[in-house]
C-alpha cells in the first residue's frame, strides 16, 4: 500500500471515528463479546417460526395505516407494499430481538415500525431521484403522482410509530419510538444536507429532477453526509429488535459501530453501480452529484494520474472495502443466532465490490496502455 492508499483508508477511518456515534459518547471495547446473553434461552419463539412471525409484521404494517383503503395515499402505501422487497429489516430485528429475548410482540412490534421506516424512505427516495421503478414496478411518484407519494411516504412514517405501540410494555413502547423519532430524524437531516441548494432546474429535465449543488464539497463531508443518510436505517432494525430485551449501552454502541461501517460501504458501492468505467467519456466527475461517490474519489492535483478513471474506482473500492474490513471485524462479538445474518449480508457486499474490483481489469482491457 503507497502513501495513498494509506491516507485515503485513514480517512475512512477517523471519520467513521469522528461519526460512528451519532449522538453517543459511550466507548467500547471491541474485545468484549457483544452480548453476555447470547446463551440465554430466547422466549416464545425459534428461528423456524420466522415466517410466521413475518406473516405477523406484514397484517401489522398494513393495520397501523389506518385510514380508509380507498383513499389515495392508502392506495399507494399497500401499493408499494404489496412490490414485496426482501424484508430484510423485518428479519434482521426479529433475528435481533430473538438473540437478546425480546417477547414476541415486542419484535413483531419492532420489525414492522423499520420496515414501514425503510419503505417510507424509499417512497421518498425514488420521488427525490426521479427513479421511475423500485422492484420492478413502477414507483409510486410514477404510477400515481409525485403529491401522492410525498403523502404516502408520510403516512408510512407514521404508521410505524403506531406499529410501535403494539409492542409488549410501556417501557420497550417508549424506548422504541424514542429510537424511531432519532433515527428518522438523522434520515432526514443526512438526506437534507444531499438535496439542499439546488441550481435552477433546467427546463429539459421533467419533475421530479436530479439537482447539482452550488458548491463543492470535500471527502470528510461526503463521508459524513453518506453516514447521516445510510447508516441509522441500518442500526434501526438492529437496535429496535434488542431493546425489548437484555441490551447493555456497550452493546447497543457496538451495534452502531457496526451500522456505521456497513452503511459506508454499501452506499459507495450502491454509487459505484452508476459508474462504466469502459466508457470514460461518461466517466468525468462533473456528471455526477457532488455528494455522490465518484467525483469524491476522482484523483486530483498531485494525485492525478494518467488513467484518473481506473484510479478513481481504485481509490472508491479501497474505502468500502477499509469500511467492510471493520464491519467483520465486529461480527464476531455478536450473538450467533444474529451474526449468520449480518455475515452473509457483509459476503453480498464483498461480491459486489469484487465485481466493481473486476471492472478495473476490464477498464485496462478496453484501454491498455495507461497505468493506474
Amino acid at each position: 500500500m503507497d502513501g495513498h492508499d494509506q491516507k485515503d483508508v485513514g480517512m475512512v477511518t477517523a471519520t467513521l471515528n469522528q461519526t460512528a456515534m451519532f449522538n453517543v459518547t459511550d466507548a467500547v471495547s471491541i474485545d468484549q463479546p457483544l452480548s453476555q446473553h447470547a446463551d440465554a434461552a430466547v422466549t416464545d419463539s425459534r428461528n423456524d417460526d420466522m415466517d410466521i412471525e413475518l406473516d405477523h409484521v406484514e397484517k401489522l404494517m398494513r393495520s397501523s395505516l389506518n385510514a380508509p383503503t380507498d383513499w389515495p395515499a392508502t392506495q399507494a402505501s399497500l401499493y408499494h407494499l404489496d412490490t414485496q422487497g426482501s424484508q430484510l429489516r423485518a428479519r434482521l430485528a426479529l433475528l435481533s430481538g430473538m438473540a437478546f429475548g425480546a417477547s414476541i410482540n415486542h419484535r413483531i412490534a419492532a420489525a414492522a415500525a423499520a420496515e414501514l421506516i425503510h419503505n417510507a424512505s424509499l417512497v421518498h427516495d425514488d420521488l427525490c431521484d426521479g427513479d421511475e421503478q423500485r422492484r420492478n414496478q413502477a414507483a409510486v411518484w410514477k404510477r400515481y403522482n409525485p403529491n401522492v407519494a410525498l403523502c404516502t411516504g408520510d403516512m408510512m412514517l407514521t404508521a410505524a410509530f403506531r406499529a410501535a405501540m403494539e409492542s409488549d410494555c410501556s417501557e420497550h413502547k417508549l424506548a422504541l419510538v424514542q429510537l424511531l423519532t432519532d433515527r428518522t430524524s438523522q434520515v432526514i437531516a443526512g438526506q437534507s444536507i444531499e438535496i439542499a441548494n439546488p441550481e435552477q432546474k433546467p427546463t429539459d429535465i421533467p419533475y421530479p429532477f436530479t439537482c447539482r449543488h452550488l458548491k463543492k464539497i470535500c471527502l470528510t463531508d461526503y463521508l459524513q453526509a453518506t453516514l447521516a443518510k445510510t447508516a441509522p436505517l441500518i442500526a434501526l432494525p438492529l437496535e429496535a429488535g434488542a431493546l425489548g430485551g437484555k441490551l447493555t449501552s456497550g452493546e447497543h454502541t457496538t451495534i452502531r459501530y457496526f451500522a456505521n461501517a456497513v452503511g459506508l460501504a454499501y452506499q459507495i458501492i450502491d454509487d459505484l453501480d452508476d459508474v462504466d468505467i469502459t466508457r470514460p467519456d461518461s466517466c468525468q466527475p462533473e456528471y455526477f452529484h457532488v455528494y455522490h461517490a465518484w467525483p469524491q474519489h476522482w484523483p486530483s492535483g498531485s494525485c492525478l494520474s494518467e488513467d484518473p478513471v481506473a484510479s478513481a474506482m481504485q481509490r472508491a473500492v479501497r474505502h468500502a472495502s477499509a469500511a467492510l474490513s471493520r464491519a467483520e471485524r465486529l461480527i464476531e462479538h455478536f450473538p450467533d443466532q444474529l451474526a449468520g445474518a449480518l455475515t452473509a449480508i457483509l459476503a453480498k457486499l464483498r461480491q459486489q465490490l469484487a465485481a466493481h474490483r473486476q471492472s478495473i481489469a476490464s477498464h485496462h482491457h478496453y484501454y491498455p496502455g495507461k497505468p493506474a
